[in-house]
């Protein structure tokens, strides 16, 4: 029982940090855009704009993990920038790293002109979660009146600092154990056998899609596994970085010695995105009744759009994964078999955020009349046969077992009519009250929201406002998917009750 409570918990903490990672790697799909017009249209300024953000992914994930776990933005990212600073200026002190030393990569690097241990995107996201535990547990305090001055926000970055020291200190003894873990998950993950390893990683991801808890599983696959050397001889990290730094450098063929296929843990959502969902999303509409066929069309054909355009899927899977465990399970495998064919017909398209044919032209179109090898037709290849499995496989179980898809109720809930303000208001009643919510975040499609009695949720009255799934993670986490308006909602909601 002590276990399950724990496992229960931990499944709730994983999904806010879940939400904190949002932030930081929300912000990519500029770098990406940059980098890849930049390449087109020959403009090394452009190109040099982009590169800059991969080249500080540290830093970035500090503040924008912090920024997403604590309450107050501003107090919070400040602290993260001076936890980034002490943490790696005294990693780099103890363990004598110098300038020489991290310029020839291995296991130093350079960290915002800083020689430090090399611990890529995971240093950053250590010290904003740093930034927005101290935050959490100082911003009001009360000091002696002497030092009145120093209280509350102001002694947040102060102990940040001081605690960044000590963990500066701990890091060069206990890094050296995590790294050899990655070490060993990256030779099995860029080993032998990668069909297995991209079908393996296709499968899990699309799997966690209901918890949220996909975004912690792909991080390590682009920002830490499998190393590339650059021709400044710095060694970089990760399959997403590693082909951005490879659009940069032009290197064609998006291999190395050290790393090949780079794209291979991105490309194949976009069979699925452009081609697969969207065929989902025309079965459940033929299958609607005829009397709901308009509202059905509405729901399923701007999901379709959202997804093709901009691969949010949210809006296609929540309309199947829960009433109908089969597809979702169908929708996994597919799903691996999506990144593993991919691989195997020598892909290589980037994703700077998600696989929609914006990510397709910009990463996979474009960088082909250059001369790089994405073989972006391979997504048309595999996604037209896809998408014809997904149609008659969603006709035939929403027929066979009476799914519930939109357009197979009696009452299809919108929520399109109301303001945020008027759903805010009401999500609060039904969460139980202002006084049951301990804190209010979004992502793309999804309230992430964490309660105090989850036996207060009312779930039936979420749905019935229109949201288009209810998820429960661990015992005070609550996730309300609504779509695009998710943050503005969440916005109004911590303007309502003051968190």
């Amino acid at each position: 029982m002590g276990l399950m409570s724990g496992l229960v918990k931990s499944l709730s903490k994983l999904s806010m940090i879940g939400r904190a990672l949002m932030l930081p790697i929300s912000l990519l799909p500029a770098a990406g855009l940059l980098l890849a017009f930049g390449d087109k249209f020959h403009l090394p300024l452009m190109m040099n704009a982009g590169g800059v953000i991969f080249d500080n992914l540290p830093m970035l994930f500090a503040i924008g993990s912090a920024v997403g776990l604590a309450s107050e933005s501003g107090i919070a990212a400040l602290s993260a920038a001076v936890a980034v600073f002490v943490t790696n200026i005294t990693i780099g002190t103890v363990l004598g790293i110098t300038p020489e030393m991290a310029s020839q990569g291995g296991k130093y690097a350079m960290v915002v002109g800083i020689p430090t241990l090399q611990m890529g995107v995971f240093g950053g996201l250590l010290c904003g979660i740093l930034a927005a535990w101290c935050y959490n547990r100082f911003h009001t305090m009360q000091l002696p009146e002497f030092l009145g001055f120093f209280s509350g926000k102001r002694f947040v970055a102060i102990a940040t600092a001081f605690l960044a020291f000590v963990m500066g200190l701990l890091l060069p003894y206990v890094w050296q154990h995590i790294q050899a873990g990655i070490d060993a998950l990256s030779v099995i993950v860029n080993g032998d056998n990668q069909a297995a390893s991209t079908f393996i990683f296709g499968l899990v991801e699309r799997a966690l899609i209901p918890l949220g808890l996909h975004h912690i599983w792909y991080p390590s696959f682009w920002y830490s596994f499998g190393d590339y050397t650059t021709q400044a001889g710095q060694v970089i990290h990760g399959d997403q970085t590693i082909w951005f730094k490879m659009l940069e450098e032009g290197v064609k063929s998006f291999s190395s010695d050290t790393y090949q296929n780079a794209g291979k843990f991105m490309q194949g959502e976009f069979p699925l995105m452009l081609f697969a969902l969207p065929a989902a999303c025309l079965a459940m509409y033929h299958e609607a009744h005829t009397k709901n066929k308009k509202i059905a069309a509405g729901i399923l054909f701007s999901a379709a759009l959202t997804c093709f355009l901009t691969g949010i899927t949210e809006p296609v899977e929540f309309t199947f994964i829960f009433v109908a465990p089969i597809l979702y399970v169908f929708n996994a495998i597919m799903a691996g078999l999506a990144y593993m064919t991919m691989y195997l017909l020598h892909a290589h398209i980037a994703k700077s955020f998600s696989a929609g044919f914006i990510d397709y032209l910009s990463f996979g179109i474009l960088p082909s009349f250059n001369g790089y090898q994405t073989n972006f037709l391979n997504a048309i290849i595999i996604g037209i046969p896809m998408a014809l499995i997904y149609y008659f496989t969603f006709r035939f179980v929403i027929r066979r077992f009476d799914v519930k898809t939109p357009g197979r109720t009696d009452v299809t809930a919108n929520a399109d009519d109301k303001t945020d303000t008027e759903i805010a208001t009401e999500i609060i009643g039904l969460l139980g009250g202002a006084q049951n919510i301990d804190s209010v975040g979004s992502c793309i499609t999804r309230l992430r929201l964490e309660v105090a009695k989850s036996d207060m949720v009312d779930k039936d009255g979420l749905n019935g406002l229109g949201a288009r799934g209810v998820v429960f993670v661990g015992d005070s986490g609550i996730q309300v998917i609504f779509g695009a308006r998710a943050q503005f909602i969440a916005q109004t909601m911590s303007t309502i009750i003051g968190k």
